[in-house]
Order: C-alpha cells, then sequence, then structure tokens
C-alpha cells in the first residue's frame, strides 16, 4: 500500500481496447493500436499493481462502442465484461465513467455499461478520501431526443442533465471546506496551447456546470478524457480562485500512457506514466503527419499542485 499520508490514484482514460487483427485508422490518418489491446491491458493491470495504487478511476471510453468504430454488438458487450472482469482482479477499487464509446453500438444504449458499473443513468457518484472529495461528473446525461438525433445514434459531446447537476451542486456545497476534485469525460474548458479545438470535444452545457462551480468554490482540479492528448492549464473558475483543468491522455493511442495522481494533505502531483510497449506506440505517434504533440509539454509530465 502506499503511504498512510497520501493516498495514490491512477487515473487511466480512453482504453478503445478491442482485440482485432488491424489498427482502427481515423479519417486524418491517426493510428490506434487495437491489434495489442491484450498486451495494453496485461501491462496496464502490472503496472497498477506494482505501483500499490489505493484507486483506479477510468475516464472512460473502455472500448468502442458508440458508432464510428462500426464495433459488432456482440464483440462490444463482451469486450466490455472482459475488461470488467480484469480490472476486478486488482487489489484496489476500480471507479470507472461511461465515455460515448461505451455505447452499445448502432442504438446509443448505456445500459450494459450501467449495469456492470451500478450507475444510474446519467448520474455520477462521490468517494471521500482523507485528502479531498472526488465527484465523478457524468457527462453521458443525453435525452432519447438527443441520442436519436446525434450521428449512429453516438452524441460524441457531453451533456450534464438537470439531475446531475442538482447533485454536483449538492456534493460542492456539502464538502465542508474540503478540497474537491472533479472526474469527467468531455471536456469543460477547451485549452489554450494552440492545437485546433472541436466542439464535440466538450460538454455542451460546461457554461451550467461551470457555473456551480463558480458559486460553490471549493473545486481544485478537474480531469477530463475524451481529447487522447495531456494538457494541464489553470484557469480562473470561481471568483477568488483558479483550478486546474487536466486532459487525460488516451491509452490506444501516442503517448500511451495513464497517469499517476498523488494526494497529500496539502499537495497533488501527477506523473505521467507511459506503459512499454515502445514499437506500437511509436507507430501511432508517427502515423497522421505525426502525433508527439499528444504528450503534451515536459512541465505537465511532472506536475503539481496545492490543494
Amino acid at each position: 500500500m502506499s503511504d498512510s499520508a497520501a493516498t495514490v490514484i491512477a487515473i487511466v482514460s480512453d482504453t478503445h481496447l478491442w482485440q482485432r487483427p488491424h489498427p482502427v485508422i481515423m479519417a486524418d490518418g491517426t493510428l490506434q493500436i487495437q491489434p495489442w489491446s491484450e498486451q495494453l491491458l496485461d501491462l496496464l493491470i502490472t503496472e497498477l499493481a506494482a505501483a500499490q495504487v489505493d484507486l483506479v478511476m477510468h475516464l472512460g471510453d473502455q472500448t468502442c462502442g458508440g458508432g464510428s468504430y462500426a464495433m459488432p454488438p456482440d464483440e462490444f458487450v463482451a469486450t466490455l465484461h472482459h475488461i470488467y472482469t480484469r480490472l476486478q482482479t486488482l487489489s484496489a477499487p476500480v471507479m470507472a465513467l461511461p465515455g460515448n464509446h461505451d455505447a452499445r453500438p448502432g442504438d446509443g444504449d448505456l445500459s450494459d455499461f450501467h449495469t456492470l458499473w451500478q450507475y444510474e443513468p446519467g448520474l455520477g457518484k462521490t468517494i471521500d478520501l482523507p485528502q479531498a472529495r472526488l465527484i465523478l461528473l457524468n457527462s453521458m446525461g443525453h435525452s432519447p431526443e438527443q441520442i436519436a438525433a446525434a450521428q449512429e445514434h453516438d452524441p460524441v459531446y457531453g451533456w450534464v442533465n438537470t439531475a446531475e447537476l442538482q447533485r454536483f451542486d449538492t456534493a460542492l456545497a456539502s464538502a465542508d471546506g474540503r478540497p474537491v476534485l472533479v472526474f469527467t469525460h468531455q471536456i469543460l474548458q477547451p485549452w489554450q496551447d494552440g492545437h485546433p479545438w472541436y466542439d464535440y470535444f466538450g460538454i455542451a452545457n460546461a457554461s451550467e456546470v461551470l457555473g456551480v462551480i463558480a458559486r460553490r468554490g471549493g473545486v481544485r482540479a478537474i480531469f477530463q478524457g475524451h481529447a487522447h492528448r495531456l494538457n494541464m492549464q489553470e484557469r480562473r473558475c470561481a471568483p477568488d480562485r483558479s483550478c486546474v483543468f487536466g486532459v487525460m491522455p488516451a491509452l490506444i493511442e501516442y503517448p500511451v500512457a495513464w497517469v499517476q495522481l498523488t494526494l497529500t494533505a496539502t499537495q497533488a502531483h501527477c506523473v505521467l506514466r507511459r506503459l512499454p510497449l515502445e514499437s506500437p506506440a511509436m507507430l501511432s505517434a508517427q502515423s497522421g503527419g505525426g502525433q508527439s504533440w499528444r504528450q503534451g509539454e515536459p512541465a505537465w509530465w511532472d506536475y503539481r499542485f496545492p490543494l
């Protein structure tokens, strides 16, 4: 176990696992390393066990459901269950948020995910640690009408529904002065480092979520997935405070990494942990005109902020 004065959290995002013979190549030529899915999962579990983490947090898109990948529904369900079963072999508890690719292909139904991970549709969860309150904000709260209107019934953008906004407000109001860390799949604030931003990366009603954060205070950082890149920025989030807005890297493409977050009474420390899968990682890095930018700035690979 980690030092009792600290809590170590593994943040994993966008694994997109699907054991298939060929990589998935996106429209821009970007390559994802699905043929190494089982090896990725083995290495991840080995590393998390060796790191003796206290909690694993998956930010969504465990596999390749939703619309764009055209994964057969039976393979999707089997893969979702397989990932769940393998992650449960860890001694640390594992929490997971739904992403848009955790929905059943063809109809956008998240019920398989909800059943496995014990979620009420559209609602997240709250975890209290000695150092901070963690709020898992569910950004897959789309209405049936939003799902039906989306291309291939896959709303890529996020949506925090009314009930989840109320739960979020209550969780912040009752934090009793504890620092709060928020985890979500889609993104609340566009990055500011010059790389293109598309609206489908974001939570469509982010202004409502940010309004709750500004009104209640207490949030120190927001950890987000979905965009397959590392980015860390500090932005004003309340009248008297800035928050860290972090975007976590994908496991399925360069830099093929997870983030180790260590919490003490006064500080959060984020360290980028690359999986030792060099050749497939370089295939991804060299695809589509070059993907090395996805690893972010060196200053973000070992990043600290006060709690």
